[in-house]
């Protein structure tokens, strides 16, 4: 399968271009090469190469940095996602587009369905919204992936973690989500690759779990006694406010993938065993 991956210069991009490479025929593209704001390069670029699929992961993600450049987030996020879109609908090119579980609000009190409105609290939600929108206009055949708290590729959260034991942990107390292992999240775009059950899909590993509860897990299973902060939501000055509540019910990728995900507890102890190892 030919799979055009935009964004390769993050760590991420770099983790499931080098999963997918193996088996099918890859051309990633940096922003230097491929910038989304310049819709006639996006253009030419996804015409001229006519991929099989093309996985969007091309993102300003930096939560605080959007806030704080809101023109630029919408730049990338929002009209550089409906640059890629366009291409892909004009040759019928299946999208699979990596958004976020930032989309909701973070008030309701048990996981969010995909169906649930969304409604987000920050400008990075926002504009990954907003691109989701224009995809599900533009595009007859799409998935999107909403997911949020991942780890496993290089310079993750788990890793910077892991790279910071050594200095207080200061922790959002209440903030709550699912910890998503990248090789799982990969198991789900690896079966959409030859489905035509386009959607939008909630990703993340059961169950959810407090952002200070997954911490102290990370320093468990390594092995460190540390003592972790815990402060109120949006204690800190200068940053984007983040949903209370970003947890996902993830029952409809298993109805329609028949993929089952094992809890983030044991994935965790094995990314964390494995690096043990490798050091």
């Amino acid at each position: 399968m030919k799979i055009l991956i935009t964004g390769a210069e993050n760590p991420l991009s770099n983790y499931i271009e080098n999963r997918f490479k193996g088996t099918n025929e890859i051309y990633s593209f940096t922003r230097n090469e491929l910038d989304i704001s310049d819709k006639n390069l996006t253009y030419e670029i996804i015409t001229d190469n006519k991929p099989d699929i093309l996985i969007h992961l091309d993102s300003m993600s930096n939560i605080d940095i959007c806030e704080h450049d809101e023109s630029l987030a919408y730049t990338i996020n929002t009209i550089g996602t409906l640059n890629v879109a366009y291409p892909c609908s004009i040759l019928n090119i299946p999208i699979i587009f990596l958004s976020t579980s930032y989309v909701y609000d973070g008030n309701k009190n048990s996981p969010y369905f995909e169906t649930d409105k969304c409604s987000p609290v920050n400008i990075y939600g926002k504009t990954k919204l907003a691109g989701e929108k224009l995809i599900r206009t533009l595009c007859k055949k799409y998935f999107i992936v909403r997911t949020g708290w991942i780890f496993g590729e290089e310079n993750c959260f788990v890793n910077k973690v892991l790279n910071n034991s050594n200095v207080s942990m200061f922790v959002c107390s209440t903030e709550t989500g699912n910890p998503t292992y990248v090789e799982d999240l990969c198991r789900v775009i690896e079966k959409m690759f030859n489905s035509n059950l386009y959607g939008i899909y909630n990703c993340g590993n059961p169950s959810s779990t407090t952002k200070s509860a997954w911490v102290k897990k990370i320093f468990n299973y390594a092995g460190i006694e540390r003592r972790i902060l815990e402060m109120p939501e949006n204690f800190l000055r200068n940053t984007a406010i983040r949903p209370k509540n970003s947890s996902l019910n993830i029952s409809l990728i298993k109805n329609c993938f028949d993929i089952e995900l094992p809890n983030w507890e044991s994935r965790l102890s094995e990314y964390i065993n494995d690096k043990l190892k490798n050091q």
